[in-house]
């Protein structure tokens, strides 16, 4: 069925400032979140908060100053049957949980059972993203991934995928369709199986799809990110991602483009939305090539050519008419 999803951010900084943090706790009971919020900042409190459920996956962030979230007894009657996978982005941060107790520092992730007894305290403030998944849906992909609660996970690739993937999704502005939510929340559940151990049964569908899916999106944001070094190429991203080239060159092709094109793509996507930003009218076009990625500018001009149909003076021109 397809997935409806919704993009929820709150904060404290939109709440009026004599009533803030017993309202932001209001809030919290409000969104059946099962918490009590602790303020540890000395009385200014600022906690951001944002959540996209995706079917059985949820996924959310929290940056905040000192705080502390309990979940007590009283609260299991209204929690959900989920676990939570938690990577710490900024720490320390301690997680009790399920008979556990351990700090984590920026990078590591524990899972908890959101079923259970439940401690989170930042000391110092920090930044949390985390993955929520039905029970049900976990179980039919790890065996008892509740012997595993209130511990550390195991770092690795899968778990570094699940991050890179996390981190992708901020790209996020407003709520995704209803199909690539239901993908979305697919290759979310796929991540944390495969970050926790799937089972033999579930290790092939794992792997093919939200773990291939999740290093397609990896290649994607790393080319995104250095398309504009003249010098980089297949063995940068392979080598940045653990990859063989010929591995990378084969999750672009299942997309349809190889390496180059989609580089080259990357590049003239980028001087297109410089040459129509009034911003950058100082800039000459050959500095605008440079600037992208392209080391020569002849190059840049039928290449610019073929793919918008017009020179990049001419598409200066447009918008200077304009």
């Amino acid at each position: 069925m397809p997935t409806s999803a919704y993009l929820s951010r709150w904060s404290t900084e939109m709440l009026p400032e004599r009533t803030r943090f017993s309202t932001f706790r209001e809030e919290f009971a409000r969104l059946n979140l099962a918490l009590d919020v602790i303020d540890h900042s000395g009385g200014r409190p600022l906690i951001d908060v944002t959540y996209l459920p995706l079917g059985p996956v949820g996924v959310c962030s929290i940056v905040t100053t000192p705080v502390e979230f309990n979940r007590h007894k009283h609260h299991l009657k209204d929690s959900r049957d989920q676990f939570g996978l938690n990577i710490v982005e900024a720490g320390p941060v301690q997680f009790a949980n399920a008979g556990q107790e351990h700090v984590y520092d920026a990078g590591s992730a524990c899972f908890v059972d959101r079923g259970r007894l439940l401690r989170v305290f930042g000391p110092r403030g920090a930044s949390v993203k985390f993955v929520t998944v039905q029970a049900a849906a976990l179980r039919s992909l790890v065996a008892q991934p509740e012997d595993l609660s209130g511990r550390p996970v195991r770092p690795g690739p899968a778990l570094r995928l699940l991050h890179l993937y996390l981190r992708s999704l901020a790209s996020f502005k407003e709520p995704p369709s209803s199909k690539l939510a239901s993908a979305v929340g697919a290759h979310l559940l796929d991540l944390v199986a495969a970050t926790l151990g799937p089972t033999a049964e579930a290790a092939d569908i794992v792997a093919e799809r939200g773990v291939k899916a999740a290093k397609l999106q990896a290649i994607l944001a790393e080319v995104a990110r250095r398309s504009s070094d003249p010098n980089f190429d297949l063995n940068h991203v392979a080598g940045a991602l653990g990859m063989s080239r010929r591995y990378v060159q084969k999750l672009l092709e299942g997309g349809g483009t190889s390496f180059t094109e989609h580089l080259a793509g990357c590049r003239l996507e980028r001087a297109f939305a410089m040459l129509t930003d009034p911003h950058h009218l100082h800039l000459a076009i050959i500095d605008i090539a440079f600037a992208v990625g392209f080391g020569d500018v002849s190059h840049f001009n039928r290449s610019f050519r073929r793919r918008f149909g017009e020179t990049p003076s001419g598409v200066r021109a447009s918008t200077i008419r304009e």
